[in-house]
């Protein structure tokens, strides 16, 4: 004969439930779990791959000129692109003594697009007498001129970047 844990009632050897208060006597006694320490295993994050270099500009040339250069003749770049080729026969007898080739770009650039205005502008006089030539020369030069005012935005930010279209001309380069 066994005795309950709980109220202490007499039960026989094989019973499994205490017919007095209903504890179950065939299981073990339930002890709290002992409080576990953390474990202390750095936490590594999961690999990401390095995110890819951008790929450089190659008509973006603003790191090849020094600061001092740009600030000594941002004057006249601007004056370039504001004159068009006003702007570069006063930029080339403002700066001759001075070899910066900083202005010598942006002079190489609004001479490129001014050559392309003019012979815009001549094929579409020599070509006038159709429809569609003078305005398709008209819509050209516009997108000239815009392209020149990207110019001098470009120069007010100190930036020094091939002009769209003039850069897949092959003269002057």
């Amino acid at each position: 004969m066994k005795n309950c844990p709980n109220c202490n009632a007499q039960l026989p050897d094989d019973a499994v439930f205490c017919t007095n208060c209903g504890t179950n006597l065939g299981a073990a006694p339930v002890q709290p779990p002992a409080p576990q320490q953390p474990q202390q295993q750095p936490q590594q994050p999961p690999y990401q791959p390095p995110a890819p270099a951008p790929a450089p500009n190659p008509f973006d040339h603003t790191d090849e000129f020094s600061e001092e250069e740009v600030h000594d003749n941002k004057i006249f770049a601007l004056t370039v692109y504001a004159l068009s080729f006003i702007g570069i026969i006063i930029a080339l007898l403002a700066k001759s003594s001075d070899n910066s080739q900083y202005l010598r770009f942006h002079i190489k650039q609004q001479l490129m697009i001014t050559i392309a205005q003019v012979m815009v502008g001549f094929i579409t006089a020599l070509l006038s007498w159709t429809c569609i030539v003078p305005v398709a020369g008209a819509a050209m030069l516009a997108f000239l001129w815009i392209v020149e005012i990207i110019c001098f935005i470009n120069v007010c930010r100190n930036k020094s970047i091939e002009p769209l279209l003039i850069r897949r001309l092959g003269f002057l380069k």
